[in-house]
């Protein structure tokens, strides 16, 4: 028996476990009866799928649903507390979980690593061990799920302006090969054991967010504001998205978002055969099967993060220097990176409340932190942001860590104009130039070097401020510069300026997340940035 036969035997049975516990637990009381069709969707992260489609055509229709995630979304930010990467997909994992009862739909996940925002699909396919083995498990599923119909709200598009995140680009690109693939006995028959065969998908659908252009006999919409009980769908939908709190769906009002990402329409992008059209229908003309319930589960998971040892944590701590006698005041949000470092470096600080803020001696402290997204979970910084700069004025030391656009912009929040985009250095390789080399930040009381920048983790820069100097103040120096392969990304990963006696930092690098695992160089270049 050839290894790869054996793999696949094993895979098989983990499917077929996780998945008949799953058909369990996600049965709903009041379904309609069986239509014997099943409606597969498919998702690069948690909260990327179509939770009203399948909301649906699960509760209204009778119809199996199934919605597979490339990735438990273990990449992504955090906005109810510090936990990242591993310990993040797994909350994540669960939060999809609740919200697939809510909508009754059965989660599957593929077990790719989200290792952050991407650019492009070739970048992901590297990092997914390339586009054949992302290709090759996603057949796989369809060959032992056989849905009748595939939707995804991501596509295949690589470029700009309407490119999607790397991620999901991989997803549209392999939904589309996937198609043919399945039902191809050739590829990959190691897979065809155990009663799995080949399967020929009837249709494959991408989500339009905007149907100017389009033929409205092109178009299959779905009217998510149908009733079950007291409910709309669409209402269900919302309840569900709001499980995925670690990335702020629950705080979202469902009438401020707009109407062309409200819509649930759909472009028949492949199709086995010609079926009558409908407009208001996935499954027009496609007759149930009543396929055996044999429904296998989610592949075996691995993941790997750059791990440090205990030996390596202690000789890091041993080899970063900072100033003695530095006391910092620190402006907390949900992250608890900052307070970790401080805490093993055994430096001075204190959290900075708002009556602190308001009331308190700021010029007690050498170096002010802002935490990162601070002017969204702090808007008492912004109340009391006349006092945060009295104090540079004064000769302190100011230090804001990165905001996004919708935090920032628009916002009073320092001393010369800052304009946050959404631009990002994605890939943590990206070439590091240093664009002052003697200043203090890469000299004093650690001297950083070329190797400091390697073994970075998930990105390098994200939200930067616009280059533009009419939206970003000349006033600023900028200090290093990084672009990701075959872009040019303005120089604003860090930036620091003169204001009155002393002197304000804004930095968009991806610093927490080196820090979080003792990265020596970030470490570095952080005491650095502490101790001016």
């Amino acid at each position: 028996m050839t290894k790869n036969r054996i793999k696949y035997i094993f895979i098989f049975c983990i499917f077929f476990f996780s998945i008949s516990v799953h058909a369990r637990e996600f049965k709903p009381a009041n379904k309609p009866a069986d239509s014997g069709l099943v409606l597969l969707c498919l998702s690069a992260h948690p909260d990327d799928e179509d939770g009203a489609a399948l909301a649906f055509y699960s509760i209204l229709n009778g119809v199996k649903c199934y919605s597979i995630f490339y990735t438990r979304g273990e990449g992504g930010q955090n906005e109810i507390g510090p936990q990242l990467d591993e310990e993040l997909g797994k909350i994540r994992e669960q939060e999809t979980r609740e919200a697939a009862k809510i909508q009754h739909s059965i989660p599957l996940f593929l077990g790719f690593l989200d290792f952050g925002y991407s650019k492009t699909a070739k970048e992901t396919f590297r990092i997914w061990g390339g586009k054949d083995s992302v290709l090759a498990r996603i057949v796989l599923l369809i060959r032992e799920i056989r849905p009748d119909v595939i939707i995804t709200n991501h596509d295949t598009i690589t470029i700009l302006p309407r490119r999607q995140h790397g991620n999901h680009q991989a997803v549209g690109i392999t939904a589309y090969d996937a198609f043919d693939k399945a039902a191809d006995p050739s590829y990959h028959p190691e897979q065809l054991t155990n009663g799995v065969t080949p399967w020929q998908v009837h249709k494959l659908f991408f989500r339009v967010f905007d149907t100017a252009g389009f033929n409205p006999d092109s178009i299959v919409s779905i009217d998510i504001l149908q009733r079950t009980d007291s409910r709309t769908i669409e209402d269900i939908s919302f309840e569900a998205l709001a499980k995925h709190r670690t990335q702020g769906m629950d705080k979202i009002n469902m009438n401020s978002i707009p109407t062309v990402f409200r819509e649930r329409n759909y472009q028949l992008i492949r199709s086995d055969q010609y079926y009558p059209f409908s407009r208001s229908d996935l499954f027009s003309g496609v007759t149930p099967s009543y396929h055996p319930d044999l429904h296998p589960g989610s592949i075996a998971t691995i993941y790997s993060y750059y791990k440090l040892s205990k030996e390596d944590s202690l000789k890091t701590l041993n080899d970063v220097k900072w100033k003695p006698g530095i006391s910092i005041g620190l402006v907390t949000t949900y992250d608890s990176t900052i307070q970790n470092t401080l805490n093993a470096f055994h430096v001075n600080y204190t959290i900075l409340d708002s009556n602190s803020l308001r009331d308190g001696d700021l010029l007690q402290f050498s170096t002010i932190i802002l935490d990162i997204r601070a002017y969204f979970y702090r808007p008492d910084a912004e109340r009391y942001d006349g006092k945060l700069l009295s104090y540079v004025q004064n000769g302190g030391n100011i230090i804001c860590f990165y905001n996004k656009p919708g935090d920032w912009n628009y916002k009073k929040t320092s001393p010369y104009p800052i304009f946050v985009s959404p631009d990002r250095v994605t890939e943590e390789d990206a070439k590091v130039t240093i664009l002052k080399p003697n200043h203090q930040f890469f000299n004093t009381p650690n001297r950083i070097n070329e190797p400091d920048w390697d073994s970075w983790v998930q990105e390098r820069s994200i939200y930067l401020p616009a280059g533009d100097t009419v939206l970003t103040s000349s006033a600023y120096a900028r200090l290093l510069a990084m672009s990701d392969e075959d872009e040019t990304q303005p120089s604003t990963s860090l930036l620091r300026a003169k204001y009155g006696e002393g002197t304000y930092t804004y930095c968009s690098l991806a610093l927490y997340r080196q820090l979080r695992i003792f990265h020596e160089g970030a470490l570095k270049l952080f005491m650095n940035m502490i101790s001016q």
